[in-house]
């Protein structure tokens, strides 16, 4: 798949999962398998948000919770908590 097409699938994904969530949140549970619908879109709109944060770590605009990035390398590490 040619690297334009390809962000342009990226986009659409994000669009698509957006809506999903926005119609869920107002209560539009009839684009949902009734598996999903059944308790309210909760396990979908969870799972469709958590799609959208990994793509948000793929694309390097979010790091994972605890973590910090190097400004230097690039590269992320965990943080040691401190004493309280």
């Amino acid at each position: 798949m040619p690297t334009a097409d390809a962000g342009e699938s990226w986009k659409r994904l994000r669009s698509w999962l957006r809506r999903r969530i926005d119609q869920m949140a107002a209560d539009d549970y009839s684009r949902l398998p009734p598996s999903f619908a059944s308790d309210d879109g909760r396990v979908a709109s969870e799972a469709y948000s958590t799609v959208l944060i990994a793509m948000e770590v793929i694309e390097g605009r979010r790091t994972t919770p605890g973590r910090t990035r190097n400004p230097a390398d690039g590269r992320s590490h965990a943080t040691i908590p401190g004493p309280p």
